[in-house]
């Protein structure tokens, strides 16, 4: 235990870039609380904590003052009040995700806004999305350290495009990556705020936090969820905003009749559809659907809407299990026609932030059978059952009698639609996103 009294004798004669002596005697009573402290020694620091503490220039959170970075930031915040902000995006590839869906939906908003896009810096060509490329290049271009014959001419190679999207914006999003690199680690972070958003709760999204946020000083903090915010909680003391994903309402509008596409799909019309749609990959447990349709027999089809990098693993799997009670359909953007065919849609993920396929079968009236992950249970405490629930790693009974209780549907489907069109709007979503950044919520 540190005497507070006497330290603050040892240390009476303090610099004037040092501290007050009330103010070093606040700092040695916080000190003698921290679990960090071995001794004399501050574990995280690696220092004499009476020698750290002394320093105007040294920080701790639990000194219960404000930092100079949020500090810097509120400067920041003040010189942009009334000025446009220039939003650049640094991540790993430029696949189509529901990340990169997100931006997106933020970028294609009929709203007015204070945000522009300045940039995306991508770090490699692996599922590089000729589509999504283009989208994006309707605001802005896409930067890259090397070129490579699948960019198609559509990127512009740089020496370093982390340090072009840092230089040409107010604020950069630098998400993705789950280590750094000699490219991230030479770029300037400390001359621009950075917006950190947690997207998902699982081991993947904490080495993502930590990365983005040992870059900088400056960082807006957002979560997709509640539930996404404890990776944040975990990894700082810092605040940050809960921002729930928004749905482009135009996707999830049928464009072509609903009988026409079941044929196409070879379903009958007394047969039941119920769908997975996503990234094709074994943590997103896609088989669940299938394992169901095999539980339910006869009259049970299952429809795989996606891709991903694990696509033959899950279609063999699926084919093993359906047979021939089971269609493939490629990624489409048109995603209220298929939601319309279908009878249900199941999510069963045990590590999601903010589930977009979920709401946007919300927004299209599909029912939804889905595992308690991310910002479901917490929408369900605040405006009732949503979804068709099934626990996390569900069995097979468990997946036939929650699809059976979701095609007979009850209040559960319009109660979901209202809260999609309440929650989910991309007009919501930018001004949250805005407000956040400006140091409004």
């Amino acid at each position: 235990m540190f005497d507070a009294i006497k330290l603050r004798k040892r240390y009476r004669k303090l610099i004037p870039t040092e501290i007050t002596t009330k103010q070093f005697g606040a700092r040695i009573e916080s000190c003698n609380l921290c679990e960090s402290r071995k001794g004399k020694q501050c574990t995280v620091y690696q220092e004499d904590c009476a020698r750290y503490a002394r320093s105007g220039n040294n920080y701790c959170e639990l000194w219960g003052e404000v930092s100079p970075s949020v500090c810097r930031l509120k400067e920041w915040q003040a010189e942009f009040k009334e000025k446009k902000i220039r939003l650049g995006v640094c991540m790993p590839n430029m696949a189509m995700g529901g990340v990169t869906r997100l931006l997106l939906t933020m970028m294609d908003t009929q709203v007015d806004h204070g945000l522009e896009w300045s940039g995306f810096a991508i770090g490699n060509s692996e599922v590089f999305d000729i589509e999504t490329a283009k989208r994006i290049l309707r605001y802005c271009p896409i930067y890259c350290t090397r070129n490579d014959p699948k960019f198609q001419g559509l990127v512009t190679v740089v020496k370093n495009a982390c340090q072009k999207v840092v230089d040409e914006s107010d604020l950069v999003n630098l998400w993705g990556y789950t280590k750094s690199n000699d490219e991230i680690d030479s770029t300037n972070w400390n001359s621009k705020p950075s917006l950190v958003i947690s997207h998902g709760q699982c081991e993947w999204t904490r080495k993502n936090l930590s990365v983005s946020l040992s870059k900088g000083s400056m960082h807006v903090l957002v979560a997709v969820s509640e539930a996404a915010g404890e990776c944040i909680q975990e990894a700082t003391r810092k605040p940050y905003a809960v921002i729930y994903n928004a749905v482009d309402f135009s996707r999830c509008a049928p464009s072509r009749d609903r009988d026409e596409v079941r044929r196409e799909w070879g379903i009958s019309p007394e047969a039941k559809a119920v769908g997975y749609i996503g990234r094709f990959a074994m943590d997103k447990n896609p088989l669940a659907t299938a394992k169901a349709v095999a539980g339910l027999g006869k009259g049970f089809h299952a429809v795989y809407v996606g891709e991903g990098w694990q696509s033959d693993q899950v279609i063999a799997e699926t084919k093993a299990l359906c047979g021939d009670r089971l269609t493939i359909v490629p990624r489409v953007e048109d995603i209220g026609t298929v939601l319309a065919a279908l009878d249900c849609v199941v999510t069963a993920a045990t590590y999601e932030g903010g589930p977009l396929v979920a709401a946007e079968a919300w927004l299209a009236g599909c029912p939804v059978v889905s595992t308690p992950a991310g910002m479901i249970p917490e929408l369900e405490r605040d405006h009732g059952s949503l979804v068709y629930g099934v626990p996390f790693d569900p069995s097979v009974i468990e997946l036939t009698d929650a699809v059976l209780d979701a095609i007979t549907g009850d209040e559960r489907i319009e109660r979901a639609k209202y809260v999609a069109w309440k929650l989910f709007s991309p007009g919501r979503l930018i001004t949250r996103y805005e407000s956040a950044i400006r140091g409004g919520c």
